[in-house]
């Protein structure tokens, strides 16, 4: 007998031209409906994807039956912390299950399914997950006192459910070239993606706000990186001879910045225009980066037509046509508020607080298996794999450079279980560090006048404060600034 998943095969046999849309039917209909779950007796599925946020898992469950794939969610705790792995299939056998993913995988693309058995799992499983979820979507908080730009930027970028946003980061830019020296977070710190040929420091001297999202597709996992600037209204590019700069002047001023980073094997700039919040237009320049391989580096350089904004995007995984249709959505939707890994990490910068210093800039990034290598995978490091930890920097007249940094571990009990019984305990020992009492909590604290680090568990977050480049925040200020952030 045939397994549950497979018996479409059949038919498919059995087609002919005018039987496929019978199929095609037959095909919803069979994985549509989510079917058994793995169990003692049918202990083989297949894993889509495993994620930390049970509403990540729920927006990869939704999108699978929009393709036709039933699918569910189990929750397993295991040595790394929580995981939420979506399942599709429950079959008897390993060749049952296998002859599931060959076929699976034949009519969706999907890659990298993996096979589980229920037997290595099922002491790990929290079976009532959902009877006692304690993770909270969204944050309650106010708007973030930032400057306006910024939401001026934020609002502009792409709504779409099928990605998740893997990194961004939102940069405010000094009026006067004076003062770059107190943005040094900004170009030193974040870690971007911007094209070749263009380099943090001298755009910031362009532009009066610069944000960046890459996001990652939560299905096949294709990545996507859009910038957008806003651009100085007396924009100086000095090479540019005449005036005033027309939109095609500026892409074509960044497009040579691209170009002229190498002598390549093939080079292109092709003329380009994008209906989005304005009419966009510049170019795309394509580059074979190494003459020994035969792959093409494409960029896309587009300019409002008010001069006001400049636009990159490029992708190694999209096509051209996926990567316009991803920019001609700019400012038609909620911005980057509408995903929750943004809105619970800049939201959490405070609406109102007693230290008014400057905002600087916000970057945050889905933590890999690199941060838990570089940190010799000690155990509270395993566990903070797959969640996302957000910097925002500030810099103030009399306390210079700082910056607050969250570890968005989406529930009180996974902080609780990470800080407070794994963290501290490797704190204890060291001399120049104590415990503090810090919003009803116990935090660590560096001993000096201005601590580098005071640490502590806040709802969903491990949080630190941080003092950078000569910030000169004490102790008193720090527990100040813990008082404002918006953490629940």
């Amino acid at each position: 007998m045939k397994p549950t998943s497979l018996i479409f095969l059949d038919i498919i046999r059995l087609s002919n031209m005018n039987k496929y849309y019978f199929f095609g039917l037959l095909f919803v209909t069979i994985f549509s409906c989510s079917g058994p779950q793995i169990n003692e007796e049918i202990p083989y599925a297949l894993q889509v994807k495993e994620v930390r946020s049970y509403y990540k898992a729920i927006d990869i469950r939704d999108r699978l039956e929009d393709k036709g794939v039933g699918s569910y969610i189990i929750s397993e705790d295991t040595d790394d912390g929580n995981w939420y792995r979506v399942l599709t299939g429950a079959e008897k056998s390993i060749d049952a299950v296998k002859e599931y993913r060959k076929s699976l995988e034949s009519k969706i693309a999907i890659n990298q399914l993996k096979i589980i058995n229920y037997q290595t799992i099922e002491k790990n499983l929290d079976l009532d997950f959902e009877d006692h979820l304690d993770e909270r979507q969204r944050l309650q908080s106010e708007r973030p006192n930032v400057p306006e730009k910024i939401y001026d930027l934020i609002n502009k970028f792409p709504d779409d459910n099928n990605f998740i946003v893997k990194s961004f980061f939102v940069t405010n830019c000094p009026d006067s070239l004076a003062n770059m020296g107190k943005y040094t977070a900004s170009y030193d710190n974040i870690k971007h993606d911007l094209p070749r040929g263009i380099y943090m420091r001298s755009l910031m001297k362009k532009s009066t706000a610069i944000a960046e999202v890459i996001y990652e597709d939560n299905l096949f996992g294709d990545r996507v990186t859009l910038d957008i600037i806003k651009l100085k209204d007396n924009l100086d590019l000095g090479s540019v001879e005449h005036e005033p700069l027309t939109n095609l002047d500026i892409a074509d001023y960044f497009a040579e910045l691209i170009l002229d980073t190498g002598n390549y094997a093939f080079e292109d700039k092709l003329k380009v225009k994008v209906s989005a919040f304005q009419k966009l237009h510049g170019y795309k320049v394509t580059i074979q980066p190494k003459k020994s391989k035969a792959s093409l580096r494409t960029y896309f350089c587009l300019v409002s037509k008010d001069s006001k904004y400049l636009v990159f995007s490029q992708s190694t995984d999209k096509s051209d046509d996926e990567i316009i249709e991803i920019v001609e959505d700019l400012g038609e939707s909620d911005g980057l508020s509408s995903y929750d890994e943004f809105y619970n990490a800049f939201y959490t910068i405070p609406a109102t607080c007693s230290v008014d210093d400057q905002f600087i800039s916000i970057y945050s990034k889905k933590l890999t298996n690199d941060y838990a290598r570089r940190r010799r995978y000690a155990k509270w490091s395993k566990k903070m794999v797959g969640h996302w930890q957000t910097t925002a920097y500030f810099n103030g007249e009399e306390n210079n450079s700082w910056g607050v940094s969250f570890f968005d571990l989406l529930d009180q009990s996974h902080v609780n279980l990470i800080y407070s019984n794994l963290y501290i305990d490797s704190q204890k020992s060291k001399r120049n560090s104590e415990l503090i009492d810090v919003l009803d909590n116990t935090g660590v604290i560096d001993k000096a006048n201005y601590p580098d680090e005071l640490s502590f568990p806040g709802n969903r977050f491990v949080v630190s404060v941080n003092n950078f480049n000569r910030g000169k925040l004490t102790r008193e200020t720090m527990l100040s600034i813990t008082n404002c952030l918006q953490l629940k």
